[in-house]
């Protein structure tokens, strides 16, 4: 039995650029009536970044593709009624709410992690589940504080385990309130039909690419 040889496309790197480019949404004509939320759909994840010159990333994203696009038309676009969330992509990044199955890979990673960088004291945890199921959405500032001392990574317990739990997908970054994560449960954030890991490591990397 012959095995024929996988087919292939010569490209020239003019065309190879602009594939790319279309990829992406910088050339052809953008769908303008999906606005904002058409954009993270087409690209499947924007990344969060604390940088600002102009703007921060999140928001020059639609700006470049779609032209003048207001910023509070951007966050409402990426926050209001649960069209997206934030996790750990490859970098900090907002996601469309219909990925949040196929990250239960990463989900699966931290919890069995065997080490972390921050020491989590005992009953913070609980306590910050708690807090969030009785009084709902809330930044670290609202839970009783971010950090410590004014050193950057040097956060309290419960900053640590807040994003314990966002790592976990016990919680939900469904908001940036002035640059601070707004936390909630998953089980109010996503969806019903969403809310899962059924799809084993294999299955949801296959998706995501």
């Amino acid at each position: 039995m012959t095995t024929l040889p996988p087919p292939a496309t010569e490209l020239s790197a003019d065309e190879a650029r602009r594939l790319a480019l279309r990829a992406q949404g910088f050339l052809g004509a953008p769908d303008r009536r999906a606005g904002v939320r058409g954009v993270l759909r087409h690209l499947g994840a924007v990344q969060l970044d604390t940088i600002s010159v102009l703007a921060r990333s999140h928001e020059l994203i639609p700006y470049a593709r779609l032209g003048a696009v207001g910023r509070r038309t951007v966050d409402d676009a990426y926050w209001t009624d649960t069209h997206a969330f934030e996790y750990w992509s490859h970098a900090a990044c907002i996601l469309p709410i219909e990925e949040w199955p196929h990250f239960a890979f990463r989900r699966r990673a931290y919890r069995n992690r065997p080490h972390w960088n921050h020491h989590l004291p005992e009953g913070d945890y609980d306590r910050v589940v708690k807090q969030l199921r009785e009084e709902g959405p809330l930044t670290a500032t609202d839970l009783g504080g971010a950090k410590r001392t004014s050193e950057w990574w040097d956060w309290s317990g419960t900053k640590v385990a807040v994003e314990r739990a966002l790592m976990y997908g016990e919680v939900v970054c469904v908001e940036r309130r002035g640059w601070k994560r707004v936390y909630d449960l998953a089980e109010r954030a996503v969806p019903a039909a969403l809310l899962h890991d059924d799809l084993d490591d294999t299955e949801c990397l296959r998706r995501l690419v």
